[in-house]
């Protein structure tokens, strides 16, 4: 994978951990204007699910990045 393709990987990584840290504020902001416990239990299903997807996405992300430094430090060496 050559750095235009790392590059290109991290920012769609980037992209969709933005949209799931925004999907996520929403559904707090509908919780605390929820009303029913049905809906309140359904967004907060949704709001774990979406942290389930962050916390996998930023694994992948350091993954990349650590690969892309030690790369950059054997074309130094």
């Amino acid at each position: 994978m050559d750095m235009s393709q790392k590059d290109e990987k991290l920012q769609a990584m980037a992209d969709e951990l933005t949209e799931h840290i925004t999907a996520v504020k929403g559904t707090l902001e509908l919780i605390d204007a929820s009303v029913e416990e049905e809906d309140l239990h359904n967004l907060l299903l949704k709001a774990l699910k979406r942290m389930d997807s962050l916390q996998k996405l930023s694994g992948e992300m350091f993954a990349l990045l650590k690969a892309c430094l030690d790369k950059m430090g054997e074309t130094k060496t």
